[in-house]
């Protein structure tokens, strides 16, 4: 009789064993359950890529009974654009009466990384397994943006290939983190393609587009070759009125 086995490593052991949060209904463009996806977030400057982003944050650190998900989140930060009095604002939108010390819990489970350059970047994607393993609460890893470093790996020597250059970025940080089973976004500015169609690339389990046209703003949420289009307003307050769109 022969028998067949799969070596497992301790690390691998400990994932399969413990539990991680679920996340669910992240977002009315993201209202399923997540695990392990690839999500794509493209738009170009001012459609509401950091904006959507806080709100997806918001949701995953807000307590359960305050109509949250209660999870962790590691927010890897290239763009220097996040703003954390804004992430405040919208968890005081989404939980009525917040006091001081309720804010301060919540941000307890934001763990923000900000990096500038590639090499500081994969060293940083190298340690999230330690910390992931560490942290059995974490349910979500963002990386905004993706196409931050380009152009000065791109001088340096490094791939010239857009697209190629998300793929290996991307499929490096999901190599890291594929013991953890959590659902990764990442953003990147709508240029940033050398394809010439708008065909998503094949590591992405779903997309985003975010648009600001004449008539407001739009997201259109493409997965496996399903197109659904929504209309939504930025006010100070953050996202709202999200709604369906027949077209846009």
């Amino acid at each position: 009789m022969e028998f067949k086995y799969q070596a497992e490593s301790g690390l691998q052991l400990l994932q399969r064993l413990v539990a991680r949060p679920v996340i669910k209904n992240l977002s009315p463009l993201l209202s399923d359950e997540l695990t392990s996806e690839i999500i794509e977030i493209i738009g170009n400057a001012s459609t509401g890529k950091t904006l959507f982003l806080t709100e997806c944050i918001a949701k995953c650190i807000a307590p359960q009974h305050h109509n949250g998900l209660d999870t962790g989140v590691v927010y890897i930060d290239l763009d220097g654009q996040f703003d954390i009095t804004k992430l405040v604002t919208v968890i005081k939108r989404l939980i009525k009466d917040a006091d001081e010390e309720l804010v301060k819990s919540c941000l307890k489970k934001l763990t923000l990384i900000n990096c500038y350059d590639s090499p500081t970047l994969f060293v940083i994607f190298q340690k999230l397994k330690l910390f992931l393993a560490e942290d059995h609460q974490v349910g979500l890893v963002i990386l905004d943006s993706v196409s931050a470093n380009y152009w000065q790996d791109s001088i340096s020597g490094g791939e010239k290939h857009m697209d190629t250059y998300v793929e290996k970025m991307i499929s490096l940080l999901k190599i890291c983190l594929k013991d953890f089973k959590v659902p990764i976004i990442f953003t990147k500015q709508s240029y940033f393609q050398s394809k010439h169609d708008d065909s998503c690339l094949d590591f992405i389990n779903r997309r985003i587009l975010l648009q600001r046209l004449d008539s407001g703003y739009y997201a259109t949420v493409s997965k496996k070759n399903i197109n659904i289009c929504y209309k939504f307003t930025i006010d100070a307050y953050g996202i709202s009125n999200i709604c369906l769109q027949s077209k846009q």
